[in-house]
């Protein structure tokens, strides 16, 4: 028997969907190194999950609770292994324990750079603990979604790009010698990283600065607008254009991680390759 149900006079809000990310990260140690000092992991952090390369997922987080980041360690020995690897275990246990999610941009920032500031404490007393680390450090790159935009942390030389409307765009400034010299004039604008004394020299690392400067960035997002960390072992070999038309071809984030660091390795990856890329859907 069939009933007819009268259509209801006051209906509630209904809530808007939240917006997905799909995501993916890949690592290669590159064809020179014998390890790989590189580590990455991206994570919704309402849950105790997180995902390191190679991984694939489609989240739907709350506000401020989808991060990714891409740490670059340096220090001989396994030292620069040891400081990136710290770097991610520190980093997204200290930003749940914030409990992020749905925190205006202010306190999200606030908290981006608070993790990599405990990181580098973190970083610093197990170099105290064990001198033969005593000078291991990592770049670390953070990139947090909160409110439509892209809150970034960054320290050191490891990049975050967007690709917003078939352009990129760099929105991390390299914190190198190079760069240093780039926008004080003191070099041509176009020139070549191995035409610099220094081209590789960071100005700063995670874990072996006395101050950090984290630099922030705010950067908004559309629908199907596409974000990229990376270490050097891509930027470093990999021109902007390339990287951009890799994006550009492959919509999937897993198949644009897989390509990107296959351009890296045809290129002669000298370095450890990392990326992860997500594209936001509202």
């Amino acid at each position: 028997m069939s009933r007819y149900l009268e259509p209801d006079p006051f209906p509630g809000p209904h809530p808007s969907p939240r917006p997905r990310v799909r995501v993916a990260a890949r690592t290669d140690r590159g064809c020179e190194r014998e390890n790989n000092e590189d580590c990455a992991a991206f994570a919704d952090l309402g849950t105790s999950v997180a995902f390191e390369p190679p991984a694939a997922a489609v989240l739907a987080p709350e506000p401020g609770a989808f991060v990714g980041l891409v740490c670059d360690g340096m220090g001989g020995e396994a030292g620069g292994e040891i400081a990136s690897r710290l770097a991610v275990e520190t980093i997204l246990p200290f930003l749940r324990a914030a409990r992020l999610g749905g925190a205006g941009e202010g306190r999200l920032a606030r908290g981006l750079v608070a993790s990599i500031e405990a990181a580098s404490e973190r970083i610093k007393q197990e170099g105290r603990a064990l001198p033969r680390l005593a000078r291991m450090g990592t770049t670390t790159t953070l990139a947090a979604i909160a409110d439509g935009a892209l809150v970034c942390a960054q320290v050191g030389d490891s990049r975050a790009y967007v690709l917003h409307r078939a352009a990129l765009r760099q929105i991390t400034r390299d914190q190198t010698m190079a760069e240093l010299l780039r926008s004080s004039g003191a070099i041509p604008a176009g020139a070549a990283a191995h035409e610099i004394v220094g081209a590789n020299v960071i100005l700063q690392a995670v874990g072996c600065s006395t101050r950090l400067d984290v630099a922030l960035t705010h950067t908004p997002l559309e629908h199907d607008d596409v974000v990229l960390l990376c270490s050097d072992g891509l930027s470093g070999v990999v021109p902007d254009a390339a990287i951009a038309a890799t994006l550009r071809e492959h919509a999937d984030p897993e198949a644009a991680v897989g390509a990107l660091v296959a351009r890296a390795l045809e290129a002669g990856a000298p370095d450890n390759v990392t990326c992860v890329v997500f594209r936001f859907e509202r």
